[in-house]
């Protein structure tokens, strides 16, 4: 490969960063001296090679803004050159000019079929090959602008999407923080029966006869212990590479949560846990986060239900696939409702209760993962979410 040759002169593409850099590859000295000669007019960058071979190695070694390519060389040609050029510049753009002495309809053809942008025939007409190169070279930076536009929405996309994961968890955490005073209270109600221990709160709780103050201390301190863990828990964002988690203890973790602050106090909860591991390749956090969702919408909806009942449960399925489930027997949903359940903000809640992000962000997560929702509800007959997820290889 020869060196690399500087032209100067003043630049011809005034808002295009400088300087350009142009490969030529000819296996003809004197073909490689006219362009270069011709271009000097220009402020481009000129690099040269003798040969395909070469041509392939320059442009592995340093990415060119435009290839100059002679057709007729030995070993491998024009044509075959700019057909791996393209293989290996998929998804980015450099423009290749074909120069040959050839000048037959099927030429042509032949090389835009290789991939390349233009075709010049010897002899090269200095102002000709300066005004296609300037031209391919205005196109190329179009090309990397808006690649990097693109770049550049794709990572706004990517911190909306966190946001909304978080603004969900704070939700989720407001809606549970309402349960812990809940709970919270009732442990304030132990406390004041230490001090008469014939009293009772209006739940229940009551301290037996031969319970001792250091007795109630300790249920309280492990009480509240456990609240706190509970929030920080479902709080504690994610980070690293992803890891994987077993679904049956995600649902009992969960089960967990929500009972110990009081949120599914008013249904009859009942968990279907396989017997075989459930893996699945995600976050713990988001795991939570969504039987979170799907639990704490199937304990809005049961409030008002005589009986109410809920039913979550995660069994294997054929081809490596989960499934999991959260049933209730609540008062369904209409069809209406049904197809706008997973846009964002929507809600059927009252105001203040919910804030319509719960399931836009399980759709989220869950599609994230290589799964589908379904969700099966008719008015007066409960709703059933059914996931549809890919289970971790053993």
């Amino acid at each position: 490969m020869e060196p690399t040759a500087s032209t100067s002169g003043p630049p011809s593409d005034g808002q295009l960063p400088s300087p350009r850099q142009v490969l030529i590859a000819d296996d003809d000295a004197a073909s490689r001296k006219i362009a270069a000669a011709l271009l000097a007019a220009s402020d481009y960058r000129i690099r040269f090679a003798t040969s395909g071979e070469e041509a392939l190695a320059a442009v592995g070694e340093e990415r060119p803004d435009l290839v100059l390519l002679d057709v007729m060389m030995p070993g491998l040609d024009g044509f075959e050159v700019c057909r791996r050029l393209r293989e290996r510049l998929s998804g980015e753009y450099v423009p290749i000019i074909l120069v040959t002495s050839l000048d037959g309809r099927g030429d042509v053809v032949q090389g835009l079929k290789a991939g390349a942008d233009d075709f010049l025939h010897k002899p090269v007409h200095g102002a000709e090959l300066r005004a296609r190169v300037s031209n391919l070279l205005k196109v190329r930076a179009y090309h990397q602008l808006l690649a990097s536009q693109r770049d550049s929405a794709l990572a706004t996309v990517e911190l909306l999407r966190q946001q909304v994961l978080h603004a969900d968890r704070l939700a989720t955490l407001g809606t549970l923080a309402a349960s812990v005073s809940h709970e919270l209270n009732n442990i304030s109600q132990v406390l004041r029966s230490a001090l008469d221990p014939g009293a009772s709160d209006e739940d229940g709780w009551a301290l037996a006869e031969n319970s001792t103050s250091k007795t109630v201390l300790t249920h309280v301190a492990n009480h509240v212990t456990e609240l706190s863990r509970t929030l920080l828990h479902i709080a504690r964002p994610s980070g690293g590479p992803t890891p994987e988690v077993e679904l049956g203890q995600i649902l009992e973790e969960v089960h967990h949560m929500l009972r110990l602050t009081g949120r599914i106090r008013h249904a009859a909860v009942s968990l279907v846990l396989p017997q075989e591991r459930c893996v699945l390749r995600a976050s713990a956090v988001q795991a939570q986060q969504v039987f979170l969702n799907l639990i704490g919408n199937a304990a809005d909806a049961v409030v008002s239900t005589p009986g109410a009942r809920i039913e979550a449960g995660i069994r294997t399925q054929p081809g490596g696939r989960l499934e999991a489930w959260v049933r209730d027997n609540g008062p369904g949903m209409s069809e209406d409702v049904l197809a706008r359940i997973f846009e964002p903000f929507f809600t059927t809640k009252p105001p203040g209760v919910g804030t319509g992000l719960g399931l836009a962000v399980v759709k989220q997560l869950v599609e994230s993962w290589g799964g589908q929702v379904r969700v099966q509800s008719q008015p007066g007959q409960g709703t059933c979410m059914v996931l549809d997820l890919p289970a971790s290889p053993p």
